[in-house]
C-alpha cells in the first residue's frame, strides 16, 4: 500500500481515491478466484479460512454459495 501512495505522486486525491477503488475490486476478484481453486485443490474452509486470517464461518458466509 505504501507503494500505491508513493506511486501516486502527481495525482490529486480523487484520482488516488479512485485507482485505490479499482484495485479493491481487483483484489476481491483475485481472492474468489484464489478460494475457489483452494476449493477445487480439496482445501477445506477451515484451511482456507487460516490463510486468510478469517473465520470458518466468514469465509463460508463470503464465499460458500458460489
Amino acid at each position: 500500500m505504501k507503494t500505491l501512495l508513493d506511486g501516486a505522486g502527481g495525482v490529486g486525491p480523487a484520482e488516488a481515491l479512485y485507482a485505490l477503488a479499482e484495485q479493491r475490486r481487483e483484489l476481491a476478484r483475485m481472492e474468489s478466484e484464489l478460494v475457489a481453486r483452494a476449493r477445487s485443490a480439496g482445501l477445506s474452509w477451515e484451511a482456507i479460512a487460516l490463510c486468510l486470517g478469517v473465520s470458518k464461518q466468514a469465509v463460508h458466509k463470503k464465499f460458500g454459495k458460489r
